[in-house]
């Protein structure tokens, strides 16, 4: 029997999900296993996607260096918390055109080159993956060309992006940047443009790649959020050679909750969203003779200052009247085409009210559809290829930003009898995870975050909820031991240290946090 075998995965969400996941991280490596080394030693797989992919490139970057974990950890907590990525970015705005116009992730990338990777490459992470304790690793990505998943991964000495179609050189895929791999697996729509292959890439800007093939790379979320397939393919190809994962964690910052849709409220002043478009043309036309009436009498009268006046107001009427009339001709032009053919009589008597309403709640409904439907859809989809498998069996732990929040599932179990008295979390540790939870998805902390303390609620949060899960995995594998082997004695062992753990941090719930 292999030693003990885990696989870990990150999901997206930002920097709430790199400084979770940086929280569970640290833990996992604080806690002593019997044979010597850390849980987070343990991990043979790790999945990374979006904000998650911040503290994956950074855990392997540091394995790659040899450096020391605890000090990885400061390190990336004083970048997140200190480093104002939007500062940085219309700071360095230039750099980011293409000849496709301007690349706000290429610029990204750039700064994650520059500011948190020191120009490294993912080639500088094969000597990691030779020699442990990370077997596999990947960043995963969005194929915008395919609608597949697009993975930069590290596994057995090689280096592999996606799959063969795309028939990408390892010579090459070695030299991209990992600030690249980061901007690909960040790079959610909405903020960014697909981050192009290879024109947007350091490996291509030498003119020597082939641009005939050239296809866009999004966010990793858009097909897997929680970096689910890859962990399943670990153990599909894992499963021919005669072994498995021990234990799997899905540390995980979404939820399967989402805010019902609402119109919006109206924006306009009211009697401004009265007008319709007859009336502000027709009083464009008035304003127009109007003017031109009034330029002709200073001009009788000889006023000079009224003439200049008049002669710039009805320039901007005549303008405003021409855009216009352009606008409306390509209009009709271009609904003329369609299913709604010749609509110019009715489109007269919409008013800004109405047009406001309708561009308002038709951006709504599809944001919130990309953002929150599509991705809780596809969260249920992923966790049900887990927990609905039972070979799946006392073999995963999920662990969640917003579980330990009063009236979760904890609260029920615990009301039921099924959750041991000394898991229930403290008041004060509700609290701080009501309030991780409730952090927004950004790429930084504004001081307002900082004035209220979310960055140590975040990082708190990963740490003592992983304590909680592993406690809870415990408890449930030693009253029903199924589907279970001697590796699983080693995480029994150390029920002790997170028992000690778990007491601090419902003491004090911010207990070991930076």
């Amino acid at each position: 029997m292999d030693g003990l075998n885990i696989g870990l995965s990150f999901s997206g969400g930002g920097y709430r999900a790199a400084v979770f996941h940086l929280g569970a991280l640290s833990f996992l490596n604080s806690i002593n296993v019997g044979d010597g080394k850390t849980l987070l030693e343990h991990v043979s797989v790790l999945s990374t996607v979006s904000g998650g992919t911040i503290t994956g490139l950074k855990y392997m970057l540091s394995l790659a260096k040899k450096q020391d974990i605890n000090d990885m950890v400061d390190e990336l907590y004083a970048f997140l918390y200190n480093e104002n990525l939007f500062e940085d970015f219309f700071a360095n705005l230039e750099k980011g055109r293409t000849e496709d116009g301007m690349s706000f992730i290429k610029l990204m990338a750039n700064i994650y080159d520059n500011k948190l990777f020191n120009n490294s490459v993912m080639g500088d992470l094969m000597d990691c993956v030779k020699n442990g304790p990370v077997e596999r690793y990947s960043a995963n990505a969005t194929d915008f060309g395919n609608g597949l998943p697009f993975r930069f991964q590290v596994k057995s000495g090689l280096m592999v992006a996606n799959d063969d179609r795309r028939n990408l050189k390892r010579e090459d895929l070695l030299k991209i940047t990992l600030g690249e791999a980061l901007a690909c697996s960040s790079c959610f729509p909405g903020a960014f443009e697909p981050m192009m292959f290879p024109d947007d890439f350091k490996v291509g800007s030498n003119g020597v790649m082939d641009k005939k093939g050239r296809f866009g790379i999004m966010d990793g979320g858009i097909v897997d959020n929680q970096g689910i397939e890859v962990i399943e393919l670990a153990e599909e190809s894992m499963r021919k050679k005669g072994k498995a994962f021990d234990l799997v964690i899905v540390s995980d910052v979404s939820s399967p909750y989402m805010d019902a849709y609402s119109p919006n409220k109206q924006m306009l002043p009211k009697c401004i969203g009265k007008w319709t478009l007859g009336n502000i043309q027709k009083g464009v036309r008035w304003t127009g003779a109007l003017t031109t009436l009034l330029w002709i009498a200073s001009i009788l009268a000889g006023n000079h200052y009224l003439i200049g006046a008049m002669t710039v107001v009805w320039g901007l009427a005549a303008v405003v009247n021409l855009i216009m009339a352009r606008s409306k001709k390509k209009l009709v032009n271009l609904l003329s085409k369609t299913i709604v053919g010749n609509i110019t009589p009715w489109l007269k008597h919409l008013s800004l009210a109405d047009i406001e309403s309708l561009l308002m709640n038709r951006a709504t409904s599809v944001l919130m559809m990309t953002s929150s439907v599509f991705l809780k859809r596809i969260r249920k989809m992923s966790y049900s290829s887990l927990h609905d498998d039972e070979e799946w069996h006392n073999r995963l732990i999920t662990n969640t930003i917003y579980e330990l929040r009063p009236e979760e599932k904890w609260a029920f179990m615990r009301k039921n009898n099924n959750l041991p008295e000394y898991l229930a979390p403290s008041p004060a540790m509700q609290e701080n995870s009501r309030k991780a939870a409730n952090m927004k998805t950004t790429l930084w902390f504004t001081q307002e975050d900082k004035d209220n303390g979310y960055p140590e609620a975040v990082f708190a949060a990963g740490r003592y909820t992983i304590c909680y899960n592993l406690l809870k995995y415990i408890e449930d594998i030693q009253k029903d031991g199924d589907n279970t082997n001697e590796n699983h004695e080693l995480i029994i062992s150390c029920k002790q240290q997170l028992m000690e753990a778990w007491a601090k941090f419902q003491e004090n719930p911010l207990e070991g946090a930076i």
